[in-house]
């Protein structure tokens, strides 16, 4: 072994035990410190102003939260309170996105994510939906909000979520405002975005459209067959489904030039909200009661989304205790973090999906 090898080789391993001494005593010091200052506090109890009533509040044996309330303001209040204990990092990214803020957590290098957000407008239709909620779902929105920050009183940092520590090393200035029932509602603009269908393909179609015929165009991108079934055969005024509209060529250039850039901004999202593709989407399938051993039907819901780490979903079990006219709220099941209620689950009599 030549002597300039045999230095490079010592130096390598020095260099390398440098780093892993440097990574143990890291964990030990840093993140085994700093990690469970955001774990959830699972017993005990919780002064909680702004409560109408006691909440009681059960983690089961897999950590997920049953909640128990006397009023619908309570059961809320008490869910954002309890979601911001489990997932305020995830919450916290979502609604930047939703706004179109991103730049505000990540700097700079999202400026131009955060303009094509915004151009969608996320924002302001959550704003004049929010605008005209009334009864049972402004006080849903309106105590979640209030639960989240009163999670938020009082803790900063690592205490919301380890990530805050390692976010403090681009973004040192970075604090979470508080939380309103407006970055609720852009989660369900972020999601439909998300779930929208054949947008990207029909922009592609329009710009193939430039250099190929129609009929070309419909050889990469066929119709739906005419003969196969559909479950609604008829839509708007009895307009069958099954009619194909013609393509037409956009004459302009800088319409074109504005779709070109339009389908490259798609990347931009797919990044944040999960890849998209043919498996994107959902299916229900429902089994009739006539056909079970236990004579009730059965649903299947599979919603395929990107996959996201944590899970975009959240498990939990809300239930008004005692039923009444005002509090009959009673259902378990999933929600996406950062939005009240339960967006897929069950009743006492039924079940829904998404």
């Amino acid at each position: 072994m030549s002597k300039k090898l045999r230095n490079f080789l010592i130096g390598l391993i020095i260099v390398l035990l440098i780093i892993g001494v440097g990574g143990t005593l890291f964990y030990k010091n840093w993140v085994k410190a700093n990690t469970p200052l955001s774990f959830p506090q699972v017993d005990g109890e919780i002064n909680l102003p702004g409560l109408d009533a006691p909440v009681d509040v059960y983690r089961d044996e897999m950590g997920i939260p049953h909640i128990y309330a006397s009023t619908l303001h309570d059961l809320f209040m008490a869910q954002g309170y309890v979601q911001a204990q489990d997932r305020f990092w995830q919450m916290d990214a979502w609604r930047h996105i939703g706004s179109g803020t991103l730049s505000e957590m990540f700097g700079d290098a999202q400026i131009e994510t955060d303009a094509f957000l915004r151009t969608l407008g996320w924002r302001q239709t959550a704003e004049l939906e929010y605008a005209t909620a009334t009864g049972d779902a402004k006080v849903m929105l309106d105590a979640y909000a209030d639960g989240i920050n009163a999670y938020l009183d009082g803790r900063s940092g690592t205490e919301l979520s380890l990530e805050y520590g390692v976010l403090k090393l681009i973004n040192a200035d970075y604090v979470p405002e508080a939380w309103t029932p407006i970055h609720s509602l852009t989660w369900g603009k972020a999601m439909a975005w998300d779930l929208r269908g054949n947008m990207g393909a029909e922009i592609s179609r329009s710009i193939l459209l430039k250099t190929l015929t129609a009929e070309q165009v419909e050889e990469l991108y066929p119709p739906y067959p005419e003969d196969h079934p559909v479950i609604v055969p008829t839509i708007g005024e009895n307009v069958a489904l099954t009619e194909n509209a013609s393509l037409t060529a956009l004459q302009s250039t800088a319409a074109k030039n504005a779709l070109a850039n339009v389908e490259g901004n798609f990347a931009l999202l797919d990044s944040l909200l999960g890849p998209t593709g043919a498996g994107i989407g959902s299916n229900s399938w429902v089994v009739d009661g006539s056909r079970t051993t236990t004579g009730m039907p059965i649903l299947a819901n599979d919603p395929h989304l990107g996959i996201q780490m944590p899970s975009i979903w959240h498990q939990i079990d809300l239930h008004c205790y005692p039923i009444s006219e005002a509090c009959n709220y009673e259902s378990s099941g999933f929600s996406f973090s950062g939005v009240p209620g339960v967006v897929i689950g069950h009743n006492a009599r039924v079940a829904w999906g998404f």
